[in-house]
């Protein structure tokens, strides 16, 4: 990467993607959005990116393209996209390497990096998470909200590597907050406690996580199905934090107003969903395990026909 411009290319530019790669855009980086056709992508090309934030209005105009031979290598590839699309996404990362490259995945759930590093490499693929409450309310617009829009990022082996520096430089910018993880697999489990069980009760609920509070078990059901994925988390050899269920628990309840679920926008469009990928998969690892997953085996059961999206009542 560059000290004065990265050339940046972002897979899967929507609300997460979408703001990330706007406010690099808007802070003078060279950014490409890798989009699949459709509104959102038109819509970006015709009026620009715009994105209304906690830290202002604007509006970019990046380079917007379905084909990643048109935008050629870059620094830096922000991968984005939801876990059910690997298949197609995945094949667009090649034509964006080069020696150098940094392919930094924020999608949810634990394992994918290991995932994009079987296909291209520990050298160019670093783990990652992020912290925000956004979505996009209309093609081409994405809408953040709440004072955190913070990327978690590290080596795997907590290394306070060459690129972890260089990635550190470029989000050194307002409207985005870093964290360099020293012990990446804790930083993701530590996410799944929070957004796993919060974003899959509020979906089955129908609910927003305010009503979900105010119903008489709402939070008891919230913290049943967080401690479930501690124990999964536990039992693979993680060491979270010995009151990382209070911790997740309380920032949630106090975040709720502003708290946005993206498997709650997907179900309410009628998109396929991620479950299978997060409380899915703690209740797989459980089940393999021996470990008790109950409250989040009955979400899981609850949302299980809505997977691919859909479904005629």
């Amino acid at each position: 990467m560059s000290d004065t411009k990265t050339k940046v290319a972002v897979i899967g530019p929507g609300s997460v993607g979408g703001y990330y790669g706007g406010v690099l855009a808007r802070h003078g980086e060279e950014v490409s959005l890798i989009a699949r056709p459709g509104p959102h992508s038109e819509a970006i090309k015709a009026n620009g990116l715009r994105v209304r934030s906690n830290w202002g209005d604007f509006t970019v105009h990046p380079q917007v393209t379905a084909d990643p031979l048109e935008v050629g290598p870059v620094d830096f590839v922000f991968y984005s996209v939801k876990l059910f699309h690997n298949e197609t996404a995945l094949p667009l990362i090649g034509p964006l390497l080069k020696d150098g490259t940094t392919v930094l995945t924020i999608q949810n759930g634990v394992d994918s990096a290991n995932v994009i590093a079987e296909r291209y490499g520990w050298d160019h693929v670093m783990a990652g998470a992020t912290y925000i409450e956004t979505g996009r309310p209309e093609p081409g617009m994405i809408h953040q909200s709440g004072p955190t829009a913070r990327i978690a990022f590290g080596e795997q082996d907590g290394s306070r590597s060459e690129r972890v520096e260089t990635v550190s430089r470029l989000f050194d910018k307002e409207g985005i907050q870093q964290e360099i993880a020293t012990d990446i697999a804790v930083t993701l489990w530590t996410k799944l406690v929070n957004v796993g069980p919060i974003g899959t009760v509020m979906t089955a609920s129908r609910a927003s996580f305010v009503e979900v509070l105010d119903s008489p078990w709402g939070e008891y059901t919230v913290r049943s199905v967080m401690e479930d994925v501690e124990r999964v988390a536990r039992a693979k050899g993680v060491n979270l934090a010995a009151d990382v269920v209070d911790e997740k628990l309380r920032d949630g309840i106090a975040e709720a107003a502003d708290t946005q679920a993206s498997l709650q926008g997907d179900f309410r469009a009628g998109n396929q969903l991620e479950i299978e990928h997060l409380l899915g998969m703690v209740v797989r690892e459980g089940m393999a395990m021996g470990v008790p997953v109950p409250a989040s085996a009955a979400l899981v059961t609850a949302l299980w026909k809505f997977r691919n999206g859909s479904v005629p009542e």
